[in-house]
Parts: structure tokens; sequence; C-alpha cells
């Protein structure tokens, strides 16, 4: 196991993911489902070569990050309900 891997892996993610430019590609139309398939299909390689270096205990920072980033879309998609609720008033 490499250690801090996982702080590698959100390193490398966030700036691999800022060049790909996603707001462009929604900008677009791209789906979000082809976004994510370009980013993987664009960064395979790495990505094979980050999952071979994660053992259990970095697998499951990832899945508890996972959880907490699931938690902030729900908080987002409730502010946005509120907003819209706003602009029907």
């Amino acid at each position: 196991m490499t250690k801090n891997i996982t702080n590698l892996w959100f390193k490398w993610f966030y700036e691999s993911w800022k060049s790909f430019n996603p707001g462009n590609l929604i900008e677009n139309s791209l789906s979000t489902s082809q976004i994510a398939e370009n980013f993987v299909h664009q960064n395979q390689n790495q990505l094979i070569e980050f999952s071979k270096k994660f053992d259990a205990d970095n697998y499951d920072a990832l899945v508890e990050f996972m959880k907490l980033s699931e938690s902030e879309l729900l908080i987002l998609k409730y502010f946005l309900k509120l907003i819209k609720s706003n602009k029907t008033k």
C-alpha cells in the first residue's frame, strides 16, 4: 500500500477534473453520464494504476467520502427546491 494514496488520488482527480473542463461540456449539452464516461475513457490508464495501489482502508475511506458527497448532493437538491418554490410565490 502507498501511504496517503487517498490524498494523492484526490489531488490527481481534482486537477484532472479541472483540466477536463466539465462545465464547458455541460454548456455543450453533454449529459452528466456522457461527461463521466468521457473522463473515464480519457483517464482509464491512470485510474487503473491508482486502483492497484488501494488497500481496504483506503477503499473504505473513499466509500465514506462518497457518502458525504451524496449527502452534499441531497442538500443541494433540497436548496434548489427552496429556491424554485420562492420563485413561484
